[in-house]
């Protein structure tokens, strides 16, 4: 194996690895900024992965390392960068305009996950900005719930409480 294409296998599972890190549990740094561009968006770590996959991708379908193959590597991997720092722009603005943060909760409908009843604590599944969340329920001692009973409940993001109304 040819070192260019070691270079494409370790570029292209970093990517991978970033790309589903991000999607699924959100908290990396993109290391792109929606509002306008800046430098370090270009000339950072994932600019870098970009960078190195473009290269070395020329390099293994053109299946040799001269300085013809180089130019046309650089080019591509120039060309990389570029188009993956919009399409990562695209993908962010069109996100944070669809996303909504709330910090209190009224009336909404949860699911429990886990009920102790002695202590008046647990944990109910609740949607917020469209996918699935944990949140500490916190009920008077005594109240008698089941895993998986839909209930309605009102709090805040960290905090909800079994709602007066209830959905049996």
């Amino acid at each position: 194996m040819v070192w260019y294409e070691i270079v494409l296998i370790a570029s292209s599972a970093v990517f991978l690895l970033t790309l589903v890190v991000s999607l699924f549990f959100g908290d990396m740094d993109l290391d792109v900024h929606a509002d306008g561009f800046l430098m370090g968006d270009i000339v950072s770590f994932k600019g870098l992965i970009h960078f190195c996959i473009g290269f070395s991708l020329t390099l293994t379908l053109m299946r040799e390392f001269t300085i013809v193959s180089a130019a046309l590597g650089t080019a591509a991997g120039i060309v990389f960068v570029v188009v993956l720092y919009f399409l990562y722009r695209f993908a962010i603005k069109a996100l944070q305009q669809n996303i909504q943060y709330t910090n209190e909760i009224k009336e909404a409908e949860a699911e429990v996950y886990f009920w102790n009843e002695q202590s008046g604590i647990g944990e109910v599944f609740i949607t917020l900005e469209g996918r699935p969340v944990t949140i500490t329920l916190q009920c008077p001692k005594g109240t008698q719930l089941e895993k998986g009973q839909k209930i309605k409940v009102s709090g805040t993001r960290k905090t909800v409480h079994l709602h007066v109304e209830q959905n049996n």
